[in-house]
């Protein structure tokens, strides 16, 4: 058997493994999008690569809503685990051709034919590569319109629930307006309560402001009065101190006089006791001779 049998045997027998191996992720995947219910979104045509129309219905209420959401994101991640599962076996095909394109091409140096040898290792890499790659852009193609039908899918979804949602929506303004124009109208009153109150209002700030006024004035001519009287007191008060004074020293002068009167007296007195007194010794002193 020829490098070349060998290695399309080995290839095929790894690409045949690999089929086995994704076989039940497959099957859940597709189980799982085929029980999702009427609300799942439709497979996606291989055939074609374009979505497949699906027609929405409009959701009942809000928990019919939430049920085909529900239902509608299950069958996403169904398929999504699909592709995911497709995607994996074709990653392991690629690294699997490459590893054998590795062995072929380190087998070939053994034999005589090298280039020949590594030039059919090549052809079947490329052979399998080309495989691989036409399921790989068949698979890109099949995402993008399972993509482009689940966002169709939303919109539709969000359509039909704005639709759904349309009358509350409307009474919810109604309301809204309703209670727009009874704030508008208690405004109108409150300005005009405000507009007829002025007058009075202002009247009586201003009868309150004099009166204020008045009492400011009051106290103060109070004030000056108030110390009007308090210097003419103190006035007084110094008149009153400089009369004592006087007086204090007037009583101060008629003491001295009468001091030095006093003293005089008694000198007076002395002197006439002295005399005296020597005019009566000196009787005595005649008497005796």
């Amino acid at each position: 058997m020829t490098p070349a049998n060998v290695f399309s045997t080995m290839l095929c027998r790894t690409a045949l493994m690999l089929c086995v191996c994704a076989a039940p992720a497959l099957a859940r995947a597709q189980t799982a999008a085929s029980g999702v219910g009427a609300g799942a979104s439709p497979t996606v045509s291989a055939a074609s690569g374009s979505p497949a129309s699906a027609a929405v219905s409009p959701p009942a209420g809000p928990l019919a809503s939430q049920s085909a959401s529900s239902a509608q994101s299950d069958a996403e991640a169904a398929q999504q685990d699909a592709f995911n599962a497709r995607q994996t076996a074709l990653n392991r095909r690629t690294e699997e051709y490459t590893y054998r394109y590795q062995v072929a091409e380190h087998d070939c140096y053994s034999h005589f034919f090298v280039n020949h040898c590594l030039g059919v290792a090549r052809k079947a890499m490329y052979t399998a590569k080309d495989d691989v790659r036409t399921d790989q852009l068949k698979l890109n193609a099949e995402e993008r319109a399972l993509r482009a039908q689940q966002r169709d899918e939303r919109n539709a979804l969000r359509d039909a629930q704005d639709q759904a949602d349309a009358p509350k929506r409307a009474n919810n303004e109604k309301l809204n307006q309703a209670s727009f124009e009874e704030k508008q109208r208690q405004h109108q009153l409150d300005e005009a309560s405000r507009n007829a109150s002025a007058p009075k209002t202002e009247a009586a700030n201003q009868a309150e402001y004099d009166k204020k006024q008045a009492d400011f004035q009051a106290k103060l001519d109070q004030a000056h009065a108030d110390a009007q009287k308090d210097q003419q007191q103190r006035a007084e008060n110094v008149d009153r101190f400089n009369a004592k004074q006087v007086k204090a020293s007037e009583h101060q002068e008629s003491v001295k006089q009468r001091q030095a009167k006093a003293a005089a007296n008694a000198a007076a007195s002395a002197a006439a006791a002295s005399a005296a007194a020597a005019k009566s010794a000196a009787a005595s002193g005649a008497v005796q001779k």
